[in-house]
């Protein structure tokens, strides 16, 4: 059994390498994130069209790369591109102006209608 002054010396040895390590790992993530983002603008600047729908463009690139788990992202970002126009193209076709009148629903919520339980 150890005592606990070794418990506290494995311990501080185990911070004292973490520490140590810390540096280089938020570096390397620093470099990895700084790359992203120079392949996203270059992506944006490609395709134009895509910016003002990037909630879009990252669900789909969300779905192909948990498709090909361990692909690299620029050929991810190729193939996410004819998914994207599809979405965009439908997305766009949607008319969200206006709404079918269905028989018998009223659509004026402005007379405080009661809806069965009455809790609205």
């Amino acid at each position: 059994m150890i005592t606990e002054e070794e418990k506290q010396e494995i311990i501080d040895k185990a911070v004292e390498k973490a520490l140590l390590v810390l540096p280089e790992t938020v570096g390397t993530m620093m470099m990895e994130q700084a790359a992203l983002n120079k392949i996203n603008a270059k992506f944006y600047s490609d395709y134009p069209e895509f910016a003002k729908r990037k909630d879009i463009v990252a669900s789909v690139i969300e779905k192909i790369d948990s498709e090909n788990p361990g692909a690299d992202y620029k050929d991810i970002l190729k193939k996410a591109v004819p998914e994207i126009r599809k979405q965009l193209g439908i997305v766009n076709n949607l008319d969200t102006g206006t709404m079918p009148q269905i028989a018998g629903i009223d659509r004026a919520f402005n007379n405080n209608q009661n809806f069965g339980n009455g809790i609205i």
